[in-house]
C-alpha cells in the first residue's frame, strides 16, 4: 500500500486502531523516519485513547491505559532478544492489551502465534510503502481489514 503524506499514515492508523481487540499484536518494521511512531499515535486515537503518544525509544515500552490498553514498544535499543525476555516483554505481550512493537524483527522469536506485520518503507520525503502480512488467524483477519481499507481508497 502506498501512503502519500503523514495524513495518509494517520488515517490508516486510526482505521486500524478502531478494529483492534485485546491481545492484538502489531509488528512494525522499517528504517528510522519511516512513520512507525506517527502510525502508533494515530492507532491510539483510533482505539479511543486520550493519551499523548510519544516515542518509546528510550523507555522501551510506553503504556497507555484504556479498554484495552496499548503497549507501545520500541525494541531498537535492546542488545538481544534475551533482554526483551528479561524485562518481562513476553508477559506484556500476553496480558490482554494491544501491543504495537517498533523494530519487531529484532524480537521475532518472542512474538506470539498470531500478529500483524507492517513493514514501512520510505519512497521519498513524504511517501511511504507499507507491506502488510497477517500471521495466524487473527493476524490474517487484521490483514483483511487493512486490505479492505486499501480497496476503499481506489
Amino acid at each position: 500500500m502506498i501512503l502519500k503524506g503523514v495524513n495518509a499514515t494517520q488515517k490508516l492508523g486510526r482505521f486500524l486502531g478502531s478494529k483492534l481487540e485485546a491481545y492484538d499484536v502489531l509488528a512494525l518494521n522499517g528504517d528510522l523516519g519511516t512513520g512507525k511512531t506517527t502510525f502508533v499515535k494515530a492507532l491510539a486515537e483510533g482505539m479511543g485513547l486520550d493519551s499523548d503518544v510519544t516515542s518509546a525509544t528510550f523507555t522501551i515500552v510506553n503504556i497507555y491505559e484504556g479498554d484495552p490498553s496499548l503497549y507501545h514498544f520500541d525494541v531498537y535499543r535492546l542488545k538481544d532478544e534475551e533482554e526483551f525476555f528479561e524485562m518481562g516483554g513476553e508477559e506484556l505481550l500476553d496480558d490482554g492489551s494491544v501491543c504495537a512493537i517498533e523494530w519487531a524483527d529484532r524480537i521475532a522469536e518472542s512474538l506470539p502465534e498470531e500478529y500483524l506485520i507492517l513493514n514501512f518503507e520510505r519512497i521519498d520525503e513524504t511517501t511511504r510503502r507499507i507491506a502488510v502480512k497477517g500471521v495466524g488467524p487473527r493476524g490474517e483477519a487484521l490483514e483483511k481489514e487493512v486490505m479492505t481499507y486499501e480497496n476503499s481508497l481506489i
